[in-house]
């Protein structure tokens, strides 16, 4: 018996097919790599202000982040341009690139908590849609509320002229 050829359009519906399998798969495994990252027991953040000719003081921001079990990971961010919070967002890329894990578990509800004169119950900077995330440029001060909601402290523990410091800390060790 010979094997039936299929059409161009069953090809096409194949290769579409296949397309969106693998799309699929590659979102769930982000996914499952953003819930599985290895929990944080703190990060100590130093930033030091460059000067830029063009952009004015950029933050080079360096981490290092001790994990529940006793290991180090050492990461470090910048951003440059203006018109934005160039120092929240480099804390983002550090929160995203290590606390992700923390949006997928339930949040603690912070009171008296209004964001536009509404109660709410995230923090501004806090999304958690098809992509959960801490949002950077929305001011520094909003990663305080940020830190208490995932079960957490974040505190200024220096600052100067051309530098700053910050340390988050969790509260409990994750299971």
């Amino acid at each position: 018996m010979k094997a039936s050829k299929l059409t161009p359009e069953q090809k096409a519906a194949n290769l579409e097919a296949r397309r969106e399998a693998r799309k699929q798969a590659k979102e769930a495994a982000r996914i499952e790599a953003e819930r599985n990252q290895k929990p944080v027991k703190s990060i100590k953040i130093t930033i030091e202000w460059k000067k830029s000719r063009t952009w004015g003081a950029n933050p080079h921001l360096e981490a290092r982040i001790q994990h529940w079990d006793g290991t180090y990971s050492y990461a470090t961010a910048t951003a440059g341009g203006c018109g934005y919070d160039k120092e929240s967002t480099v804390i983002a890329d550090i929160f995203n690139q290590f606390l992700k894990y923390k949006l997928y578990q339930p949040l603690i509800e912070i009171p008296d908590n209004y964001l536009n004169g509404a109660k709410t119950t995230l923090p501004y900077g806090i999304y958690i849609s098809q992509w959960r995330h801490f949002s950077g440029g929305i001011g520094t001060d909003c990663y305080y509320k940020i830190a208490e909601a995932i079960g957490g402290k974040f505190e200024n523990v220096a600052s100067g002229k051309t530098f700053d410091a910050y340390l988050y800390t969790d509260n409990e060790p994750q299971q």
